[in-house]
C-alpha cells in the first residue's frame, strides 16, 4: 500500500480540453518537477468534457483549473 501511494506521488496526470503545444507541456513540466521535485511522470491526455482550463493530478493532490470545474462550483452556489 505504502509502494503505490509513492509510485502515485511520482506521477501526474495533467487534462486539457485541447490538445496543448509541446512548449506548453514542457513549461508545465518544469513548473510540476519544481513543485515536485525532479523524477515526476508527466502524463498528458486531452478531455473534452472540461469545455477549458487545465486539471492536475498529482498523488492525491488534484490542481482543477477547468471552465467544468467552475460551472459546477457557481451551480452548487444557487
Amino acid at each position: 500500500r505504502l509502494v503505490k501511494l509513492e509510485q502515485d506521488r511520482r506521477s501526474a496526470r495533467v487534462e486539457t480540453a485541447a490538445p496543448i503545444d509541446p512548449q506548453v507541456e514542457a513549461a508545465v513540466g518544469r513548473t510540476l518537477a519544481s513543485v515536485y521535485g525532479a523524477g515526476l511522470a508527466i502524463s498528458f491526455a486531452v478531455n473534452p468534457a472540461l469545455i477549458g482550463g487545465m486539471k492536475v493530478t498529482v498523488g492525491s493532490d488534484v490542481l482543477d483549473g477547468t471552465v467544468a470545474a467552475r460551472l459546477t462550483r457557481l451551480q452548487e452556489s444557487f
